[in-house]
């Protein structure tokens, strides 16, 4: 039998060499047969758990699979590439694991001091310290650090934005936002602001999520002081048995602690009791005209009692007894003058007679007033958040009775009306929301906040996630600053990150377009129409929506309705899911002329939408269709999880030469087959030059791209 290492040798001789690209190539098309591997597998996992009549009859639509096999794929210079790839991301990955760690370590460290020098000044403030300014200083750091390696390597940048792609989508089926980093960055003041104990006051416009925002900032501040406190707690009773252990090893238990406790807490939000899962999200009111301070504080309530009820009746029968030998004693003298049979009589009546006194005065049906604690002095006294929903519908003479809690800080006392005064735990924290009218468009039933009464908040508007809305999908330079098109390919991606679709060139541009509709919508809604440069000095008049948007909500309406194309294409989804239920006609007829500004309803597709004027009826579907709407559904495309990040987040880092690492490998195989002659040595190592010829092509697309 011939020698493995001598036929791996012969075939590096025999073999044609690629160029990088060809590799990449290669590499990405085996990524998406393995998406197509991997979707059939998730959901036959769920088949096998059904009955067996499903299992007899079910169906399939026949395939037409376009990645079709190559047997370049055979290549072993393209097997030592793909081995290097998954060897160098899984490395990667840990590096950037390693350093995540330490920022989060760094991080707890902090708070941990930021805590101290909080209760040194009564929670007044943090305090800035040389202890603070070291923990500041590391974390930068290492964040550079990090970004070093993501710009660095093409492994570190794959994993990081991968792992990014997986959480949107694990995001969006728990119905969180997706952390886009206008999302996030809101987040963090609200967070940011709870910490210092200042109160919060998110503002943004119909459906931009601003409850959603502040529920979850809430759950995520509990949280963080929940993980904060327990990992103090452990890290020092770990160190009380460890005294001599050295910082590396505090860094690596609490690498373990941080994860168990965020799992714990992960779990708890997932399958937790009801008991646990509230513990840890924020109180609630909804706020309206009718509501009053009591509301907010005690609630005070008429109760039917039952006296009676209230005792044992071993209680009861005491409690006779002693009154009846109370008052045999005091009437001593009296009962000795009568006889026998007189006193039985006698005291027998008297029994009688305290019993059915007893039994009347605790057998009666009655009203007390009960005081019942509500939210807000639930959260002040438990050291909870709060969120007080439509703030400014609350009337302004009841609103004023919350200003000495806003102004106090944990460990401080408050002073409530009706209550008296109360401590504020240390974890309490006070979130409003409220709708932010304009012009042209004002919410009814809302309030202006009194200046004096909104100076005690920090203010965040929240609205709308940023999307680009001139240019095509090929054109975005910085893909990654199209957050409301990321949020929109998540809900299509598997679990895995992969996505199939329709011809998915024409399909991803469409929802792209789709995005940039939404987007204007939104500008138009918010009266921002003229914050884009090219239309600030068109001169044209200003358009309005007074009730319509497509908001994150409808959005995703209309990509449910759309189902990744299986029964209608995105114009039928559009009309169906969202169009279609416009009430008011000029909001409708406006968002109709926009859709065919971007490419929706064409009329070689039987669509023939006509603008209306200002003022007419809504349109209904038989005036915009020429003929019965007929779809056919073109061939499914699988997108892998790298095309989607390369989608969203942009091409990366690129690789401009051969790695280091795998070209030493390729050169010692070639150095190994020391028994060939001159000519042929000289062959081979032309032949893995021209692997690296890209980089001068790539360094000459990039600087001519530079001079555009």
């Amino acid at each position: 039998m011939e020698d493995t290492s001598v036929k791996e040798h012969k075939n590096i001789k025999q073999a044609y060499i690629p160029t990088i690209e060809e590799i990449q190539s290669w590499y990405e098309d085996d990524l998406r047969r393995e998406a197509l591997k991997s979707s059939e597998y998730e959901y036959n996992k769920k088949i096998d758990e059904q009955g067996l009549f499903f299992k007899a009859f079910r169906k399939f639509e026949e395939k037409d699979d376009k990645i079709t096999p190559d047997s370049k794929k055979n290549n072993v210079y393209y097997e030592k590439y793909k081995a290097y790839v998954e060897e160098e991301t899984a490395n990667q990955g840990k590096k950037i694991q390693e350093i995540e760690n330490l920022i989060e370590y760094e991080r707890f460290f902090l708070r941990f001091e930021r805590r101290i020098s909080s209760e040194t000044n009564n929670y007044s403030h943090f305090g800035s310290n040389s202890a603070t300014r070291y923990r500041v200083d590391c974390i930068r750091g290492l964040e550079k650090e990090l970004k070093k390696i993501l710009e660095s390597s093409p492994e570190a940048w794959e994993f990081y934005y991968k792992r990014q792609l997986i959480s949107d989508i694990e995001t969006q089926h728990e119905q969180r936002l997706v952390a886009v980093p206008y999302v996030v960055n809101a987040k963090q003041k609200v967070i940011d602001s709870l910490n210092l104990g200042v109160p919060v006051y998110i503002v943004g416009h119909l459906g931009s999520g601003k409850t959603q925002l502040a529920t979850e900032a809430a759950m995520d501040f509990t949280i963080q002081n929940k993980i904060q406190s327990e990992l103090e707690n452990k890290m020092e009773e770990w160190f009380s048995k460890n005294p001599n252990a050295k910082e590396k090893d505090a860094i690596q238990v609490f690498k373990e602690l941080n994860e168990e406790r965020k799992l714990y807490y992960k779990n708890i939000l997932t399958n937790g009791s009801k008991g646990e899962i509230e513990s840890l999200q924020p109180l609630f009111i909804s706020g309206s005209h009718n509501l009053t301070y009591e509301d907010m504080f005690v609630e005070k309530t008429l109760s039917l009692t039952h006296s009676f009820s209230q005792g044992s009746y071993t209680d009861y029968l005491n409690m006779i007894i002693g009154d009846f030998y109370k008052w045999m004693d005091e009437h001593k003298e009296r009962l000795e003058q009568m006889t026998d049979e007189e006193q039985l009589q006698l005291k027998i009546q008297i029994w009688k007679s305290f019993s059915d006194l007893l039994v009347a005065s605790n057998s009666s049906f009655g009203t007390v007033i009960k005081k019942v604690e509500r939210e807000i002095l639930i959260a002040v006294k438990e050291g909870r958040t709060v969120i007080v929903d439509e703030l400014n519908t609350i009337a302004m003479q009841n609103l004023i009775a919350l200003n000495d809690i806003l102004q106090r800080h944990a460990g401080s006392t408050a002073y409530i009306t009706g209550v008296g005064p109360v401590l504020v735990k240390p974890g309490f924290g006070f979130i409003g929301t409220g709708n932010l009218s304009t012009q042209m468009v004002n919410y009814e039933g809302t309030n202006e906040l009194n200046p004096a009464f909104k100076s005690r908040f920090v203010t965040i508007e929240y609205n709308y996630v940023p999307q680009r809305i001139t240019g095509s999908l090929e054109d975005q330079e910085f893909p990654e600053k199209n957050e409301l098109f990321r949020i929109i390919i998540a809900r299509l991606a598997d679990k895995n990150g992969n996505i199939h679709i329709p011809d998915s060139q024409r399909t991803l541009e469409e929802l792209f377009r789709f995005s940039q509709l939404c987007r204007v919508t939104q500008n138009v809604f918010m009266g921002k129409w003229k914050d884009n440069e090219i239309l600030k000095d068109s001169g044209m008049d200003e358009p309005e929506l007074r009730e319509s948007v497509l908001s994150i909500r409808n959005i995703l309406h209309v990509l449910d309705n759309w189902n990744l194309g299986e029964e209608k294409d995105l114009s039928k989804a559009l009309w169906d899911g969202f169009i279609s239920s416009i009430t008011y006609p000029d909001d409708q007829n406006y968002i109709l002329s926009q859709a065919v500004r971007f490419g929706f309803f064409p009329t070689g597709e039987g669509w023939n939408i006509e603008i209306k004027g200002i003022g007419e009826a809504t349109t209904i579907y038989d005036e915009i269709r020429t003929r019965p709407y007929h779809y056919v559904r073109t061939s499914i495309e699988t997108l892998s999880y790298l095309d989607v990040v390369h989608l969203i987040f942009g091409k990366g880092t690129p690789r401009k030469t051969l790695p280091k690492e795998l070209k030493e490998i390729f050169e010692a195989n070639i150095a190994d087959s020391s028994r060939i002659d001159v000519k042929k040595y000289q062959k081979l190592d032309q032949q893995l030059s021209h692997l690296e010829h890209s980089k001068e092509l790539l360094e000459y697309l990039e600087d001519n791209e530079g001079e555009k």
